[in-house]
């Protein structure tokens, strides 16, 4: 028999819509997910009485008063409140205050919780997952339009631990695509503004910095320490090779690596997350465009200086970053979930995607088998 709560409340976050008298379809309001079921009208009825004051015993007599030739057991009224338990929309009133994670954090990430409920049917595995994200330190290398809009989202998210890695500085065109820049920062180091603006958002933040650039020879072992999860936003000297830095350092520790798009010529890339072993690492990624693009022959720009106008733009910036946290909350929920393999873009004119897939390669030096 399903598990019901002691007293079942039907939860914020669902809407309920009639169809016949037999029909009900419950819509989870945060993914939009239905899911619709014919049962008896009384049953369907009996909805307005899970509002947590009443136990499962008041809601069978409920039931048999209202409907005393139903036919129905009372075992069956509970089995129907069992079953919107394990879909997760009737859960025990005091779920959220049971949650047992710091009272002032607990608050503050209120929507991002009832946001939980709707991805895991198992209120016991939300304070595990959120505890988990208090607890890991991120390192983001480059804060620059798209890393300082991830770390802002990661924040909001509930990450507390921050290690920051850029050399740059801020310019005029920052106050346009960057999450924290304004014209009062110009001229500061990014890294300093982003740690500023993330202190502002939960004082108990803890961020460090460091400034230099991640290049072939750059050490990683002392700033990756003790971290849990690895970001690469570093558009120069280049993507591909500080993702392919970063994505060796990670396969070898062990550590998820998100890399951004929404830059240069992927500016609503949705990036990939490269969990060591499980999906293709930055390797896989560069054997696999070498072989489709081995007859591509690249004709030089006729513009030869493009750096004065081209760049990301805010709207498109937080298109990827957005979708960037939304892998990341993935993996923390459960690996599995994380898309593995494929680059998907955002294609702004008519609001569609284009994705193509990647497969592990099996005989990559770096995470083959």
């Amino acid at each position: 028999m399903p598990v019901t709560p002691k007293y079942p409340y039907l939860r914020d976050g669902v809407d309920v819509y009639l169809g016949e008298s037999d029909e009900v379809t419950f819509v989870y309001l945060s993914t939009r997910k239905r899911l619709t079921i014919k049962c008896h009208p009384g049953l369907v009825q009996s909805l307005t009485s899970m509002r947590g004051r009443k136990t499962v015993g008041d809601i069978q007599r409920l039931f048999q008063q209202t409907y005393p030739n139903s036919g129905l057991e009372d075992s069956k009224v509970e089995d129907f409140i069992g079953y919107l338990h394990e879909k997760n929309i009737v859960v025990d009133e005091n779920w959220f205050d049971e949650l047992g994670l710091p009272a002032a954090y607990q608050e503050r990430l209120k929507r991002q919780l009832y946001f939980l409920m709707d991805l895991v049917n198992d209120t016991s595995r939300i304070a595990d997952i959120q505890r988990r994200i208090l607890e890991t330190k991120v390192v983001i290398c480059g804060v620059g339009a798209m890393g300082g809009w991830i770390a802002r989202e990661l924040a909001m998210m509930g990450f507390l631990k921050f290690v920051l890695i850029d050399h740059d500085i801020t310019e005029a065109s920052d106050a346009a695509r960057h999450a924290f820049s304004n014209n009062s920062r110009l001229g500061q180091s990014k890294a300093n503004v982003v740690a500023d603006g993330l202190r502002e958002i939960d004082p108990e933040i803890c961020v460090a910095i460091h400034s230099f650039a991640i290049t072939v020879e750059t050490i990683l072992d002392e700033v990756m320490d003790g971290a849990g999860l690895l970001i690469n936003a570093a558009d120069e000297p280049y993507i591909g090779y500080t993702s392919v830095k970063l994505s060796r350092y990670a396969v070898k520790n062990d550590l998820p690596l998100l890399v951004a798009g929404g830059f240069d010529a992927h500016l609503a890339s949705f990036g990939e997350m490269i969990i060591p072993r499980i999906t293709p690492c930055a390797d896989c990624y560069v054997n696999y465009f070498r072989a489709s693009l081995a007859d591509w022959k690249p004709v030089p720009h006729p513009v030869a200086d493009r750096s004065r106008g081209f760049g990301g733009w805010s709207p498109l910036s937080v298109v990827s970053a957005s979708a960037s946290a939304l892998q990341v909350l993935k993996y923390f929920i459960d690996p599995k979930l994380v898309y593995t393999g494929r680059r998907t873009e955002f294609l702004a004119p008519d609001y569609s995607t284009y994705t193509f897939k990647v497969d592990r390669d099996i005989h990559c030096k770096i995470c083959g088998n």
